[in-house]
């Protein structure tokens, strides 16, 4: 295995940044660890495997004009081992974009030491978040098997008006594997799978909940059509009948509490 062998580096020199695109295109395996990577877009591509760990951090530029995702993935593959990537600032722009053109296939895989942040927005470039991690097309797949995924936030200026956050996950084709992790913003599904593993049901508002595979409580939107969301039902992480866990605060004043499968939920 390779370490932090840049094959292309350009600095863009835009105004108001020094953005940096790294590009990783000779079909090898690559890591980047123990550094931060400021302002910069990262891409992989023709085969080649990009290993994040040991604390790596990737921040977008703040400038749309040096492209929309922190890491992109094009026809390869990521693993986001130990680390945090954040989508451009003040655009809203992407943590992390999987995408395939060819029967290669993409696929990401987040595990439990990753944080991974859309860009939050302001009101020069766009009112919407961005997305944290989008999968956009067929024979694209990113897998979860633990970490943070936060949307990031809408403009909060008044002179925005109307602002939206963005997606914790939005699949526009492709497929999504929820084993585990911890989820702050909506899942969307255009015309792709999303799987989720656990003590897991999508409740009457259209609301993900219960507990994931690897122990995480899950309460999130579901945001398209229901056949293309499977459940795979894990009673091993469902806790014995009575039995009532806080997924927020000790605090249990105003609770709701519902149920699923054997085990009941207090959400805050």
């Amino acid at each position: 295995m390779k370490t932090v062998f840049l094959l292309l580096l350009i600095a863009l020199g835009t105004a108001g940044t020094n953005a940096i695109r790294l590009y990783f295109n000779d079909s090898a395996t690559h890591t980047l660890q123990n550094t931060s990577y400021p302002a910069h877009n990262i891409f992989i591509s023709a085969g080649s495997t990009l290993q994040l760990t040991n604390g790596a951090s990737i921040t977008a530029p703040s400038s749309v004009d040096d492209g929309e995702s922190a890491i992109r993935i094009d026809d390869a593959s990521f693993i986001g081992v130990n680390g945090t990537i954040i989508g451009g600032a003040n655009f809203g722009g992407i943590g992390v974009t999987i995408s395939s053109s060819r029967d290669v296939g993409a696929e990401a895989l987040f595990g439990s030491g990753m944080t991974v942040y859309g860009g939050d927005a302001a009101r020069k470039e766009t009112t919407q978040g961005g997305d944290a991690v989008q999968v956009i097309q067929s024979g694209s797949r990113a897998t979860f098997a633990g970490g943070t995924i936060i949307a990031g936030k809408g403009c909060n200026q008044e002179v925005c008006g109307v602002s939206n956050n963005g997606n914790a996950i939005k699949v526009v084709m492709g497929e999504v594997i929820v084993k585990g992790g911890t989820f702050d913003g909506d899942f969307f599904n255009l015309q792709g799978s999303i799987q989720i593993y656990g003590c897991v049901e999508i409740d009457k508002d259209g609301r993900i909940k219960g507990v994931l595979s690897d122990g995480s409580a899950i309460d999130v939107a579901y945001v398209g059509e229901e056949e293309q969301l499977e459940i795979v039902y894990d009673e091993t992480v469902c806790l014995p009948d009575d039995v009532a866990i806080d997924v927020s605060t000790s605090d249990t004043s105003g609770a709701e509490f519902y149920s699923v499968g054997k085990k009941s939920l207090v959400l805050v």
